[in-house]
């Protein structure tokens, strides 16, 4: 590329600008800073050119390090909108995955309950058979003792036969001998 060379005025003093940039933005700063000069100028008349173009350069500085601490402010609260915009999409997935576990407690809880029930059932089963097993283990125990009788009284009854069948050989050995006599 090839540096133009651009005539501009500025505070009725002309300049030969050399540069790559447009001549049209060349010409558009320089009657931007000769407007400013002005402004300066007329604001107040007692300063000489040298201070007019002292105290234009001072503006213009100022109002480069004001957009430029401006721009670092912008810069900052995209930086902090970015932190923000982070910290919410952490939030949004923390709020997610508490869902999903509230669900999934929800869920085990009814589980839980369920198995509760279930539980408390097998007991009362468990309890009914319980019953069951005692009245049989007392039915049991009632004829044991009935047995026992039985076999007592069998005893008593075969000692009676016994007895019986002894007397009846007797009597009859008796009524023998009446006969035979």
């Amino acid at each position: 590329m090839s540096d133009k060379r651009v005539k501009v005025s500025i505070d009725d003093m002309n300049f030969y600008v050399v540069g790559e940039n447009d001549s049209i933005y060349v010409k558009n700063l320089a009657d931007d800073l000769d407007l400013r000069i002005k402004q300066t100028q007329n604001s107040n008349y007692k300063l000489n050119q040298a201070q007019s173009l002292i105290l234009t350069a001072l503006n213009i500085l100022d109002e480069k390090n004001k957009a430029i601490s401006e721009e670092n402010s912008i810069k900052e609260v995209k930086d902090n909108d970015d932190v923000f915009r982070k910290n919410v999409k952490e939030l949004e997935e923390i709020k997610d995955l508490n869902k999903r576990l509230e669900d999934k407690n929800s869920l085990l809880e009814k589980e839980i309950e369920k198995l509760n029930k279930k539980l408390s059932n097998e007991r009362e089963e468990n309890q009914s058979f319980t019953s069951k097993i005692e009245l049989q283990n007392k039915e049991l125990e009632d004829l044991k003792a009935k047995l026992a009788e039985v076999k007592s009284e069998k005893e008593v009854l075969e000692k009676q036969i016994y007895e019986s069948q002894k007397r009846i050989i007797d009597l009859n050995r008796e009524i023998e001998s009446l006969n035979d006599k």
